[in-house]
């Protein structure tokens, strides 16, 4: 389907099964690090090659981080409101 924006599971790159954990984790490691490349290539791609990445880095670190804060203070509401520890129309604790 075309407008769908992860292909099916089927389709996905598989790891042989039955390695050591060893193996797995260090596929798993050697996918962080080239996440990592990408990242950072976007970033100097974006501000060029004299610019600063290391506060480039830093600056978009920020942001994700910003962005996660509201996020979990976000669910944290929902967990409050549909638990029944405030109400549902105003927010406020209940005693």
């Amino acid at each position: 389907m075309s407008d769908e924006l992860l292909p099916p599971p089927d389709l996905a790159p598989s790891m042989p099964k039955g390695l050591p954990s060893e193996q797995y984790i260090s596929a798993w490691l050697d996918l962080m690090a080239a996440s990592e490349q990408f990242l950072l290539a976007g970033l100097r791609r974006k501000i060029g090659p004299k610019g600063d990445l290391r506060a480039a880095y830093q600056e978009w670190y920020r942001k994700q981080m910003e962005e996660h804060d509201q996020m979990m203070l976000h669910m944290m509401g929902e967990f409050a409101r549909r638990s029944g520890y405030c109400d549902a129309q105003t927010g406020v604790e209940r005693a």
